[in-house]
């Protein structure tokens, strides 16, 4: 639901819709298999890349031969489909690492709203994500009245079931009634009640102790003051204590006039119960550093972190803001003070690192790695050292709030008696509170480890490349070092004996979480930190080949939704962070974090498949999942498809709830495709190469993708277990390195072995040697 708000913010998702409306109708329209998928061919632009499967000689030619060109077609229909619709690209981070892997081979990919070709723009994008001083990534995503570098919500307005409950947990005061941002719509309603506190507007201006201040009222959506002597400064309201729990940090939205002398800083004071006096033990500076979103508040977004402070503990009392210390004769707009929630994510720092890494690998872009490896670098040590990697080996988030603790807890009666503070979210699930000792972020954190340990060996393989070493160099050796001991101890901490896979995260408490999260396990696999027994009980389970008892999905209904597994088989009523009270509610399937599923990570479900079970169990997972592509677009497109909920759920996306992500904001969904590229036909980018070992099942043995870009060069490459072909398109600027695995020989040149350079535009034939 997040990403739905910020596609709408972008104001993009009519463009959307009706470009994928336009499609649905040429393609409801069509009348045989062949008629649509030549139907849905019609404007993918010549230069876009295209899949051609090939049959088993054995089957019946004519019949398996249509039947492989009709999924080539389907599955190239799918890659343009889903890359033309996006809603637009940013720097928003929770979905980099999955759009490198799915748009960085792309030729003839161009982002039609920059006008630039896709790798272009990730590359902007990438050197523009911002880290902060102690190396945390930024999440960029859309405007918010929580964290600036973190999740949009929790927000202080859900630190409690009831609005009644807000008071003596969380505080705001925002003084524009038309406002922007999530908090102020709740707000608006609770303003209407006269027994609630005045937190919104010219009310909210009431009881506010001015010290060389006056007040000049709520003008053009801010309170304006002005001082009338040296130092001025404000103290909130008596009467609206909060508890630190839920107030790690505070935020100021306000301007002011002049530049402060001598860069003396503002500040804020606070009374604990018991405190008479404000003092200088119990201050915090107020910095006001810039800010992405100060354009669209029209306010310098000034956060102040206050749960390092050692005094900063129990109830509040009050606040002292100092805003012009020895200073006079200036005057201020206030826009909002409020408590803030810390919604970092703990997955930014190795998903930056892994989209970086894979940005490198397919186009070779020096000074981009120039640029961003002492930046990667200083990521990979703040998952080291503030997240615990190196003493712990596995993530533990030591954030406020982030402790895998729910948000609530209910009695045998449904009564909620909330934990506000607790179970803040950690990643792209964001209403549930993985966190502490977190399996979903120490994957990540060991694939971005050995990420760095291949560039770190790749810039002192290559000193000519000129590239940073320095204080922040890492070892490779260290650092592979580290990731087999953190690979043991993920498989040994995190692993669930009674139900054969892996625990989400585990509490301060000791407990552990296991709802059947599908994609943790899938992820598990990806990234390599899955022991290969590990990794096989896995697949057991989600083929149904394994019953968990207890699971509320078990066997073939794991497929329920057909293009891939549900995100979980666990129904959960109980485990998820503030703010989302009632799971009872929704049936279950019908919210993507609970029974639902993603479209794009069958991706990662064709990938265990063919890296476990082999090529034939993972072609046969496509073909059922290109089955019901083809089903989709025969009624019309996704939307046409699941339209009130006939096939048992609706989607989510485009401003609407519900159990699938297809669509919309769901740019993952460009993932699929990339199997055969990564799966079936094996190319791997390295730092100095293209690695390929093709694995093609029975009923598809030869493979082709055109329009491959590595290196700036346009590619087709056809496939399969004995053969490779590559037509180099355009002429390289240096010899494109091929590394093939097992012996092979160049056709019409007598050479023999693994590695060959393709120095010029032509056709290149190796044949695999028995």
């Amino acid at each position: 639901m997040m990403r739905t708000i910020f596609a709408l913010c972008l104001g993009l998702i009519p463009l959307a819709a009706a470009g994928a409306d336009a499609l649905s109708a040429n393609a409801k329209g069509a009348g045989d298999a062949t008629t649509l998928t030549a139907a849905l061919m019609q404007g993918i632009p010549q230069g876009f890349p295209r899949f051609k499967f090939a049959a088993d000689p054995a089957a019946a030619a004519a019949a398996a031969g249509k039947a492989n060109a009709e999924r080539a077609r389907l599955l190239t229909h799918y890659l343009w489909h889903h890359f033309d619709t996006r809603l637009g690209n940013t720097k928003t981070l929770f979905n980099k690492e999955y759009l490198t892997i799915a748009d960085m081979w792309l030729g003839g990919a161009a982002d039609k709203r920059l006008g630039k070709s896709i790798q272009e723009v990730h590359r902007d994008e990438l050197t523009g994500i911002l880290l902060d001083a102690e190396g945390y990534v930024h999440t960029h995503q859309h405007p918010s009245h929580a964290h600036e570098h973190g999740w949009p919500f929790p927000l202080w307005t859900q630190a409690a079931p009831s609005p009644e409950e807000i008071l003596g947990n969380a505080v705001g005061w925002h003084f524009n009634e038309q406002g922007k941002g999530w908090a102020m719509d709740p707000l608006r309603i609770w303003a209407k009640n006269p027994l609630l506190p005045r937190y919104i507007g010219e009310a909210a201006t009431q009881g506010w102790e001015l010290d060389n201040l006056k007040s000049l009222g709520v003008k053009e959506g801010k309170w304006q003051l002005e001082s009338t002597g040296p130092s001025p400064a404000l103290v909130t309201p008596a009467g609206f204590e909060f508890d630190t729990v839920n107030a790690p940090f505070m935020q100021l939205r306000w301007t002011r006039t002049g530049t402060p002398p001598n860069h003396v800083l503002p500040y804020l004071e606070w009374l604990r119960e018991g405190d008479t006096e404000f003092g200088p033990d119990r201050r915090a500076c107020i910095y006001s550093p810039p800010e992405e979103a100060e354009a669209y508040w029209g306010a310098k977004l000034s956060m102040v972190e206050l749960y390092r402070h050692p005094l900063w503990k129990g109830k509040i009392k009050r606040v002292r803001l100092s805003l012009a210390p020895g200073e006079s004769g200036v005057k201020f707009a206030i826009d909002s003070f409020f408590t803030q929630y810390d919604t970092r994510h703990s997955i930014n720092n190795p998903i930056y690192i892994l989209a970086c890494w894979n940005y490198f690998r397919w186009t070779g872009d020096l000074p981009f790695l120039q640029e961003n490896i002492s930046r990667m670098r200083l990521a990979l040590r703040y998952q080291q050292t503030v997240m615990g990697g190196l003493q712990y080996n596995r993530i533990r988030n030591p954030w406020p709030g982030h402790d895998s603790l729910p948000g609530y807890v209910k009695d045998a009666a449904g009564r909620i008696t909330p934990h506000s503070g607790h179970g803040i979210g950690n990643n792209y699930y964001d209403l549930l509170p993985f966190g502490w000792d977190d399996m979903y972020s120490t994957s990540q954190y060991y694939a971005a480890t050995v990420a760095m340990a291949d560039a770190e060996q790749a810039v002192r393989d290559h000193p000519g490349w000129g590239m940073p070493l320095g204080a922040l160099a890492l070892d490779p050796a260290e650092l592979r070092t580290h990731a087999a001991r953190v690979k043991e101890t993920a498989n040994r901490l995190f692993w669930n004996d009674r139900t054969g896979r892996f625990n989400g995260s585990i509490d301060p408490n000791d407990k552990a979480y296991d709802y059947g999260f599908t994609f943790l396990n899938l992820d598990a696999i990806w990234y390599g930190i899955a022991t290969d027994e590990h990794a096989r009980a896995i697949m057991d389970w989600i083929d149904g080949r394994r019953i968990v008892a207890g699971d509320t999905s078990t066997g073939a209904d794991i497929y329920h939704w057909r293009f891939g597994p549900r995100a979980t088989t666990l129904r959960n009523l109980d485990w998820y962070g503030q703010g989302w009270t009632h799971p009872e509610t929704i049936a279950w399937g019908g919210q993507v974090q609970d029974g639902g599923a993603v479209l794009g990570f069958s991706f990662y479900d064709l990938w265990a498949r063919l890296k476990v079970n082999g090529p034939d169990d993972a072609w046969q997972r496509l073909c059922g999942l290109l089955d019901w592509e083809k089903e989709v677009w025969t009624a019309g497109g996704y939307r046409k498809y699941y339209e009130g909920g006939v096939r048992g759920t609706t989607l989510q996306g485009g401003g609407t709830a519900g159990g699938l992500g297809i669509d919309f904001e769901f740019y993952e969904s460009s993932l699929v495709p990339s199997i055969v590229v990564y799966g079936f036909m094996g190319l791997d980018p390295q730092a100095d190469a293209l690695a390929l070992d093709p694995r093609l099942p029975k009923a598809c043995p030869e493979m082709t993708a055109t329009n491959l870009l590595y290196r700036n060069v346009s590619l087709d490459v056809k496939a399969s277990n004995r053969a490779i072909e590559i037509n180099v398109k355009d002429e390289p600027v240096d010899p494109l390195a091929m590394r093939l695995t097992g012996d092979w020989t160049l056709a019409g040149t007598g050479r023999r072995g693994a590695d060959f350079a393709l120095p010029h535009k032509g056709n290149y034939r190796f044949e695999r040697r028995p």
